[in-house]
């Protein structure tokens, strides 16, 4: 089956969201193409989003910590941790996909998940069964971590963006190391 649209979006993370919001603002009929089962990319799923709301809760609970305020005590009484974290993170990320997708249905944009192979310059094949056609593609299929050949990545203690969740979440799990980076009890360990 041959679906026909004004435009073809590869790739459903920050680039291929926008660029596909932007044409159903101006009444064009879009397909945004996903290979995963739920759009946003790095940048929502694994990178900018994640990373940053780890290090804000880090950074908000150390603050919390330390602060008096006239001669009241904003003082946790117990300590957080790290399943407490990673739920927060999953709040936040899911509130976000959540707001993207909306967006897309908003502007009504039609999402296929699959991967995305060309037919011909102008036919993208989503799935064996379903085609859809378009003058007009934008490829935008994310990025990856730069690695410059000066860093020495293959040292334990070197990681790019997306292994630095995954490393900081493992050896808190094993080790009891927080994520908070600069933490005076962890500073040692990284």
């Amino acid at each position: 089956m041959t679906k026909y649209f004004d435009l073809v979006v590869i790739g459903g993370g920050p680039a291929g969201i926008c660029g596909a919001n932007t044409a159903g603002i101006f009444g064009k009929r879009v397909a945004l193409v996903e290979k995963l089962h739920e759009v946003g990319g790095a940048g929502i799923n694994t990178g900018a989003i994640p990373s940053k709301t780890l290090r804000e809760t880090a950074l908000a609970l150390s603050e919390m910590r330390s602060r008096k305020l006239f001669g009241v005590d904003l003082s946790l009484r117990r300590e957080a941790s790290v399943a407490e974290f990673m739920r927060h993170k999953e709040n936040v990320v899911a509130q976000e996909r959540r707001r993207r997708e909306e967006q897309l249905r908003t502007y009504k944009v039609d999402t296929f998940h699959g991967a995305a192979s060309f037919v011909d310059p102008n036919t993208v094949r989503v799935a064996p069964d379903t085609l859809l056609r378009s003058e007009k593609i934008l490829i935008a299929t994310g990025s990856s971590p730069v690695r410059p050949p000066e860093f020495p990545f293959e040292h334990p203690r070197v990681h790019d963006s997306d292994e630095i969740l995954e490393i900081g979440v493992r050896r808190r799990d094993r080790s009891g190391i927080c994520l908070y980076f600069r933490c005076p009890r962890c500073r040692s360990a990284f």
